[in-house]
C-alpha cells in the first residue's frame, strides 16, 4: 500500500519541477552587458585595420554609445564609419583612443518571431506528454 502511494508522490514531485522550471536565456539583457574600461589603443588600431573597408561592424564608443553602420576607412589614428540610418547621414570619424568594442554586425543573428513561437510550442508540446508519461508510469501498477 505504501510502495504505489510513494510513486505517485514521486510521479507528482517530477511533474512540479518539469511543469515550473524555466529556461535560462542564452543572450544577456542591454543592462547586464558592461563595456571594457581599459582598451589598449595601440591594439585597438591594429585590429580595426585588419577589417576590411565595407564591413557591416557594431562600434560601441567608450561613454556607451553603439553605432551600426559600414567602415569606410580604418587608420591607427581613426575609423570613418557610415551610419545606418532612414535619412543618409555624412561619414563619422571617430578616434581610435574612443572606441570601447568593434565587432563585425552580422544582420541575421537572433531569432525570428515565428521560430520563437515554435520552439514555446514544441517544448510545450513535449513537456505535456512527458508529464503524461511519468504519471501513466506511476498509475501503471
Amino acid at each position: 500500500m505504501v510502495k504505489p502511494m510513494l510513486k505517485q508522490l514521486l510521479a507528482l514531485v517530477l511533474c512540479a519541477v518539469v511543469a515550473t522550471t524555466g529556461c535560462a536565456s542564452a543572450s544577456m539583457g542591454r543592462g547586464a552587458m558592461q563595456t571594457p574600461s581599459v582598451v589598449n589603443p595601440s591594439m585597438m588600431a591594429d585590429y580595426v585595420q585588419r577589417i576590411p573597408a565595407g564591413s557591416r561592424v557594431r562600434l560601441e564608443r567608450s561613454g556607451g554609445e553603439v553605432i551600426h553602420g559600414t567602415l569606410m576607412t580604418a587608420s591607427a589614428q581613426s575609423v570613418v564609419i557610415q551610419r545606418d540610418t532612414r535619412i543618409p547621414e555624412a561619414p563619422m570619424e571617430i578616434p581610435v583612443g574612443a572606441i570601447a568594442r568593434l565587432t563585425l554586425d552580422n544582420v541575421r543573428t537572433g531569432t525570428s518571431t515565428a521560430k520563437a513561437i515554435g520552439i514555446g510550442v514544441a517544448s510545450g508540446v513535449g513537456a505535456f506528454f512527458l508529464i503524461l508519461g511519468i504519471l501513466a508510469a506511476s498509475w501503471d501498477d
